[in-house]
This record gives structure tokens, C-alpha cells and sequence, in this order.
């Protein structure tokens, strides 16, 4: 099994659902590879976070009944053949009418994957917007972020000024996209968390369709699970701002990373 191979089905290693077979590989990789191994390590730390801090939404009511009914109604015909003596596959159309039925009453709730690495950073998003201090480093001083970050990630950061849209800055974080680390700057307006994100780009996936242009400059937006979502490269970096608030406030936001990215490494993308 290779590194890729592994990465691609680490997912379905840690919930079980990987045959014997592709079990015993993924085991024997993880014991030499210490690449995997960290991410291992990191999805699984991931997972735990998302399991503490994210509640467990409940079944829609309109959902249940309709399982409820379905079950219902694939019981009593199988109740009655057996009261009457029927054979067994009579009851075969009703289990095609429930399965039919449960696919049209799911439907609605299935949305298309976000294509990665944007569904990772969104959920970094979404767990870090429900935990209280989010930041490893507590400062609205942009130099003291700058410094810190400065000391712990091997690329250079910008640390913009949102405050003219009234978005303050809370701190910083470490990160890590997969087995890249990342650095995570965290703002708010409003009791509104807004991310940024900032990642070497070699070696990432990027979404091949969704780009806008907004002026010499291109962005990949979309929207997924109720947050916002602007990516871009500029020189050897990714960025990514992610946030509830509108799609307009996040390309200035944008914007302004990119101006005062290209002031302080003179590279442009």
C-alpha cells in the first residue's frame, strides 16, 4: 500500500469499514512509514475534537415518521402472508416501495461532496467556531502574531488589518491541512468566528471548477454547510478565509491578504 493509497482510505481505516484484506496492508504501512503515521496521528486527534465539540444533530421528525411508516408498512404485508400463508416473496414490491421511498425522503438532504482540501478546512472552521479560546496565541497585536508565527512555520504569514469592516483580530494557531502544517489565523465581528488559512500549495488538490475573477486576481468560492468559502494561490501559498458572513465581505478580506502579501515577500499570483 502507498502513501496515497493510504491517505485516500484513512477515512474508512479508522471506521472500520475497510476489508481484512486492505486492513492488514494499511497496518503494515502505518508500522514504517512515519509520514503516515503523523497523519495518523492528526486525523485521529481531529476526530476526537469533532466528537467533543460538535453535537450530534438529531434526525429530522419529517425523516423518522417517514421511516417509521416505511418500516410499518414493509411489516404488516409480511405479517399477513404469514397469517394467510403467503409465500415469502410477496412482500418483495412493498421492500422496493420502501427503499423507494426512502431514497426520494433522503434526497433532499444530500448534497455533492466539497472537493477537497475545502470540506478539511471547513470543518477546522466549524470546530474551532464552537470552542472557547481558540487561539494558541491571544493577541490582537498584528507584529506579536507575525513574531510568533514567524517562529513556528517554515513560510512567511501575512497578518492583514480587517478592522476598517470592523473585523478584529483574536490570535493565531498551528495547523496542519492533511500531513502540510498550516497556519491558522482567527478574527471575529459579531461573535463571528472568520478563518484564515494559509498552506504551502505544492502538492494540494485544488477544485477545478467554481473560480471567479475579480479584477487580475482568482478565486475559488463556494458555500458549504451554512459557511462561506474563498481559496486562492498566491506565490508557494494557499489561502483560505472561511466564515458565516457574506461572500462579498470574505473576497475584500481577500483582497486585502493578497495586497499585503505581495508588500511583504514581492511575489504576486
Amino acid at each position: 500500500m502507498t502513501c496515497d493509497e493510504l491517505r485516500a482510505g484513512l477515512g474508512a481505516y479508522l471506521d472500520r469499514e475497510l476489508g481484512v484484506a486492505h486492513s492488514l496492508d494499511a497496518e503494515e504501512h502505518l508500522t514504517f512509514c512515519m509520514s503516515c503515521q503523523w497523519a495518523y496521528a492528526k486525523e485521529r486527534e481531529f476526530r476526537a475534537l469533532l466528537e467533543t465539540r460538535l453535537p450530534r444533530p438529531p434526525a429530522p421528525a419529517g425523516l423518522r415518521a417517514r421511516i417509521r411508516a416505511a418500516l410499518d408498512a414493509e411489516a404488516r404485508p409480511r405479517f399477513r402472508a404469514l397469517l394467510t400463508g403467503g409465500r415469502r416473496w410477496a412482500a418483495l414490491p412493498v421492500a422496493l416501495l420502501v427503499l423507494l421511498a426512502l431514497a426520494v425522503g433522503l434526497r433532499p438532504l444530500m448534497a455533492p461532496a466539497p472537493p477537497p482540501p475545502v470540506s478539511e478546512l471547513v470543518a477546522q472552521h466549524q470546530v474551532y467556531s464552537r470552542v472557547d479560546g481558540p487561539a494558541e496565541i491571544v493577541s490582537t497585536d498584528q507584529a506579536a502574531v507575525a513574531g510568533w508565527l514567524e517562529q513556528r512555520v517554515r513560510f512567511a504569514v501575512p497578518v492583514p488589518d480587517f478592522s476598517p469592516a470592523g473585523i478584529r483580530l483574536i490570535g493565531a494557531r498551528l495547523s496542519a491541512l492533511s500531513d502540510r502544517e498550516m497556519a491558522y489565523l482567527l478574527y471575529e465581528k459579531d461573535r463571528q468566528l472568520v478563518s484564515l488559512f494559509a498552506f504551502p500549495r505544492r502538492g494540494v488538490t485544488l477544485p477545478s471548477g467554481g473560480w471567479i475573477d475579480v479584477g487580475d486576481s482568482s478565486f475559488y468560492v463556494t458555500k458549504v454547510r451554512g459557511v462561506e468559502v474563498v481559496l486562492w494561490v498566491q506565490g508557494d501559498l494557499a489561502y483560505a478565509v472561511v466564515s458565516p458572513m457574506s461572500r462579498e465581505t470574505l473576497l475584500e478580506c481577500a483582497l486585502t491578504v493578497r495586497r499585503l502579501a505581495r508588500t511583504t515577500s514581492g511575489s504576486g499570483a
